[in-house]
């Protein structure tokens, strides 16, 4: 049996993302995390030189920001077994909630291109690990996961 298919396992790897991500949101590191911004930009357009010329640090910023939340999106399918519609929304309000914080409390900057591309990241996660998680029921010929109380069809 996989990781992925032992609930304890996936619930507590979503339990320390969620500490993770809480430390990281409220914390003192909006310094911090723009010089990491700015030390991806250097790297990938002049040590190695991959990016495009139009990359600006900015676009580094909200990148990060979609990598953030693919992990939230993956692990809220895994633990809530609802769909990628369904989680994403939910990520979205998440997303929402943490920038209106940082904007209102907290000495942070908060912004609604933070809430798109975090749910964008939510979105590949949560269709990911319902892509993943349905294969795998197939090869393994369980039925596949519906709404419970309707017959499947044939």
């Amino acid at each position: 049996m996989g990781w992925w298919r032992d609930r304890r396992g996936v619930v507590a790897l979503a339990a320390a993302y969620v500490v993770a991500l809480v430390v990281l949101v409220v914390g003192p590191w909006g310094w911090a995390l723009n010089r990491m911004t700015v030390w991806f930009y250097v790297q990938l357009r002049y040590r190695w030189p991959i990016a495009p010329d139009w990359a600006l640090p900015e676009h580094y910023g909200v990148l990060l920001n979609v990598v953030l939340f693919v992990p939230m999106g993956a692990l809220l399918v895994l633990v809530l077994r609802r769909p990628w519609w369904w989680v994403s929304a939910l990520a979205a309000s998440a997303s929402a909630a943490i920038e209106l914080v940082q904007g209102m409390w907290l000495a942070r900057e908060g912004t609604w291109l933070d809430v798109v591309a975090n749910t964008l990241g939510a979105l590949v996660g949560s269709v990911g690990a319902a892509a993943v998680s349905g294969l795998l029921r197939r090869r393994a010929g369980s039925p596949p996961a519906g709404p419970p109380g309707r017959p499947r069809r044939p």
